[in-house]
């Protein structure tokens, strides 16, 4: 079998768990990675802390996120920028871990590692000058990386005033995860993404999210070092009615300096994973053209027996949507309780919505499924989600929830579960259609849905935690997957203790 990595299926493959077969790993606790980059001493833009947040309810916000992108409603300025990264990237709390402090944070990410960053470049903002940015969440602050007029990466036919980069420092995750990391890079993208999402929504401003650009392009006008960092996401920001016509071409800026670039470095001793240097370079875009499957969806060879409909949603009450960002956390805590069909259905209502505002260019190539435990309206066993018909279609019925919490590394928690939502694909033909870049839009979405899995179960008073450790081969059986299909991400959810 070829060790390479080049393909999402074979990507998979490599860095799949088997059980009796994972490989010892001591955590290299003296070299863990820095939670920030280290930039040289350069001009910073501090935000301005007396934000005023927009009032919206969360449920009204998820469904005018999932419409077409209006025109702006409000001008970009210092202001409006604090408040974007503020509902986008934030941190909620602080405590200490023995004589280290954790910073509890807006956004769920694997082993609480998160390996994004976030760039601004901008173009015409009112009161900040033309340039490129880093966004220091810490400090709640930009530091600039370059001044005067960038080069607009990608093209866009609208006048945009800004563009946010999403980027993964690959070994802040491989530390702990080694060459699997690639998976809970994107994942974690995906979570930071669909917060991004919501926040421009929430701010009114118009914005078109990019997952194909040209990789080498954005590194170079980020200053990444590609070998350790790489762009995943970029998102237009536009100008106002007011702002007319499309901005002037600007030529390709010089490289940054060494120490700019060597900021990508989190770890006096890294460790560089083949497998992931392959499938991120072997996704360098721009994409190539897909073979006529752009708008079908990635079929995991499920086919429902019966279907069950939901009944219209009817959320309780008014959900503030910043508070609510605030209070999720990853809780797992669960207890048995029983749970109605409305609640289900205010559950899945945000997901629905979501897919329909889907930010991939490819269509629908994340399917979601459910595996319902007792305690839940319909009976025990595996459904599909039909985001479109808002119904339910069964797969295969008993009770399941234990055998997942073995399949997902005997994280025997997870029975306790009222359900457990899946994001399934099909590797091979994300390679077919998309090339290995499909690999990056599958997790990338599943990711943005499973950040939306959070929110909507905070907002019920649930808990709920994202599993991306997985006996990939024993999960993929026990839920029919076919050959090729794939368990990406799996996030348990239910009622918890005390609430």
């Amino acid at each position: 079998m070829s060790r390479s990595a080049r393909t999402a299926s074979a990507y998979h493959r490599l860095t799949g768990y088997r059980r009796g077969r994972l490989t010892p790993h001591a955590l290299d606790w003296a070299h863990q990675p820095r939670p920030r980059k280290p930039y040289p001493q350069l001009a910073r833009i501090p935000f301005p802390t007396d934000l005023s947040m927009p009032e919206m309810d969360y449920a009204d916000l998820v469904c005018q996120a999932g419409q077409s992108v209006p025109a702006p409603q409000t001008d970009l300025d210092l202001n409006t920028l604090a408040a974007l990264f503020h509902l986008t990237h934030a941190v909620t709390a602080r405590s200490m871990h023995g004589d280290q402090p954790f910073y509890y944070r807006s956004i769920a990410s694997a082993g609480a590692l998160y390996p994004f960053e976030m760039y601004l470049a901008v173009h015409d903002v009112q009161g900040v000058a033309a340039g490129v940015y880093h966004y220091d969440l810490f400090d709640f602050a930009l530091t600039r990386l370059r001044e005067g007029a960038v080069p607009l990466t990608p093209s866009s036919a609208r006048r945009v005033a800004a563009t946010i980069y999403i980027s993964g420092i690959f070994f802040r995750s491989a530390w702990k995860y080694r060459g699997r990391a690639y998976r809970y890079v994107l994942l974690d993208a995906g979570h930071l993404l669909e917060n991004l999402r919501l926040a421009l929504t929430a701010l009114g401003l118009g914005f078109c999210v990019h997952t194909d650009f040209d990789d080498a392009r954005v590194a170079a006008l980020l200053g990444l070092d590609e070998g350790r960092e790489g762009g995943l996401v970029c998102v237009h920001l536009f100008s106002s009615e007011g702002g007319k016509g499309r901005l002037a071409p600007v030529a390709d800026p010089s490289p940054l300096p060494n120490d700019i670039r060597d900021a990508s470095r989190v770890s006096a001793r890294e460790v560089t994973y083949t497998e992931i240097q392959e499938i991120h370079r072997a996704g360098y875009g721009p994409a190539p053209t897909a073979t006529g499957r752009e708008r079908q969806p990635v079929s995991p060879g499920w086919h429902p027996r019966t279907w069950i409909d939901l009944p219209p949603s009817s959320p309780a009450g008014h959900t503030d949507y910043a508070r609510l960002l605030w209070q999720r956390r990853s809780r797992r805590n669960f207890v048995s309780q029983s749970i109605s069909m409305d609640h289900l259905a205010a559950f899945l209502d945000p997901m629905a919505t979501s897919v329909a505002g889907t930010c991939m260019p490819t269509g629908e190539i994340v399917a979601i499924g459910l595996l319902a435990g007792a305690g839940t309206p319909v009976a025990p066993g595996a459904y599909l989600f039909d985001p479109h018909g808002r119904r339910l279609g069964q797969l295969a019925g008993g009770a399941m929830l234990e055998s997942m919490a073995r399949a997902c590394l005997d994280q025997m928690w997870l029975k306790n579960a009222a359900f457990h939502l899946l994001f399934v694909s099909d590797p091979k033909a994300l390679d077919q259609a998309w090339g290995a870049r499909g690999y990056r839009y599958a997790m990338l979405e599943a990711g943005r849905l499973g950040q939306q899995a959070y929110l909507a179960a905070t907002a019920l008073g649930w808990g709920a935690c994202g599993i991306g450790a997985i006996y990939d081969r024993e999960a993929a059986d026990l839920l029919g997957l076919t050959r090729d299909g794939a368990l990406l991400y799996l996030v348990g959810i239910g009622p918890l203790k005390g609430r």
